[in-house]
């Protein structure tokens, strides 16, 4: 998980993405970049620019308002879109500096990044320049990864206590009170009325007590200051889409999990083995998954995980795991949580030696592409069951054993 410093946000390593999010904070320049994107590798003239971002949906009927549109377009595109994009990194100026290109940047490979940009998407959304603008601030993305986390609403001290915590990267009970003090301020005037606004989280000042919303558009990789490949690459060492790579570390493993879970689009198949292995924001992103119309199949014994999914997501088909033909003797370790996403993903968690607070250190192996092996072992042993599971549906409640 990204440490994050908000008085160091606007330099050094948070520049970029905030830089980033601010850019797609207007309506504008995400119609500048989706043109670009449009006619890549081509170059456009700062008028051909103009001209697409002042007449907009006008008709030729509209002459002399649009040439007014298209000349105050030019303006704004000179002074203000244009130098923010450059500085971004999303575009290449050329050196007369009448020309502008597409640029290869990282987000710009993000499959959520590039829906907002589609000419044919709904890129003026007021709520979507919103979101963006929340994101373009470190502590507010680090509010939200810890919200996400949360099942239910928690009180705003919790919270800044667990931004003090990763922030300065010491244990929570480390954090000194004028830190947590001086955050709660931060909170109550600044970050969270922001972050309402957005439509992102649920705030009651007077209870003091928050809640994660989220938004459709709003993905994992974004709240960790990093982009869909990059993100992946970043956690796995592997730097090739249709191999195999290894996660390191609980928190790894997690966010590389809620990551698919965000990317599921038709099915989405689920394994949990241990009941604390179950992190809320894991869990809502099965729930939104649900909603959106995926097929969602998830393995748990916990009573209070099947309660929720009965309540919040009664589409979602619940079953009880039995791992037997999963587990690793050799190794000596046992599997955690499987993932399987649109039968094209798969990661694949163990679990290692437990702490001296009771929680499990974890590894995954990861795989990528309809084709990739481990996707298609994982897919043989997987569809079987996912079978059985359709026509058994009518018992479910009764669990469904391996």
């Amino acid at each position: 998980m990204t440490k994050t410093q908000p008085t160091d946000a606007d330099s050094g390593e948070e520049r970029t993405p905030n830089a980033l999010f601010e850019c797609l904070a207007s309506s504008d320049r995400r119609r500048l970049l989706g043109v670009l994107d449009e006619q890549a590798p081509h170059s456009l003239s700062r008028r051909d620019l103009a001209t697409v971002l002042g007449s907009g949906d006008r008709s030729d009927e509209e002459g002399s308002d649009s040439d007014t549109d298209v000349r105050q377009a030019a303006h704004a595109i000179h002074h203000t879109h244009l130098p923010k994009l450059d500085a971004a990194g999303l575009i290449e100026r050329g050196t007369d500096g009448e020309t502008a290109t597409i640029a290869d940047h990282p987000a710009l490979e993000d499959d959520g990044i590039r829906a907002v940009l589609d000419p044919d998407s709904d890129t003026t959304t007021d709520s979507l320049s919103e979101v963006f603008r929340a994101l373009a601030n470190a502590r507010r993305r680090t509010i939200l990864d810890v919200l996400s986390h949360q099942l239910t609403p928690i009180h705003t001290e919790t919270l800044a206590r667990e931004l003090g915590a990763k922030e300065l990267t010491i244990a929570e009970s480390e954090v000194p009170a004028d830190r947590v003090d001086e955050i709660l301020v931060d909170l109550a005037h600044v970050q969270l009325p922001h972050l309402a606004d957005a439509g992102l989280i649920a705030y009651d000042p007077d209870e003091q007590r928050v809640a994660y919303e989220g938004h459709p558009r709003l993905s994992v990789p974004w709240m960790h200051s990093t982009y869909q490949g990059e993100f992946r690459r970043s956690l796995t060492g592997e730097p090739e889409p249709e191999g195999v790579g290894e996660i390191e570390g609980r928190e790894r493993v997690i966010s590389f999990g809620q990551s698919l879970c965000d990317r599921a689009e038709d099915e989405l198949f689920a394994m949990f083995t241990d009941t604390d292995l179950l992190e809320a924001g894991c869990l809502t992103r099965l729930r939104d998954a649900s909603r959106r119309g995926t097929d969602v199949y998830l393995g748990t014994r916990d009573p209070d995980t099947r309660a929720y999914v009965r309540e919040n997501a009664p589409e979602v088909v619940l079953w009880e795991p039995d791992t037997d033909w999963l587990n690793l003797p050799a190794a000596g370790d046992r599997v955690g949580r499987l993932l399987l996403v649109d039968r094209e993903a798969v990661m694949l968690g163990t679990l290692n030696e437990e702490g001296t607070d009771g929680v499990h250190e974890e590894q995954a192996i990861v795989g990528e592409g309809e084709h990739n092996t481990m996707v298609t072992m994982v897919c043989q042993l997987v569809t079987p069951h996912i079978e059985e599971l359709d026509e058994s549906t009518a018992d479910i409640e009764a669990g469904l054993s391996l």
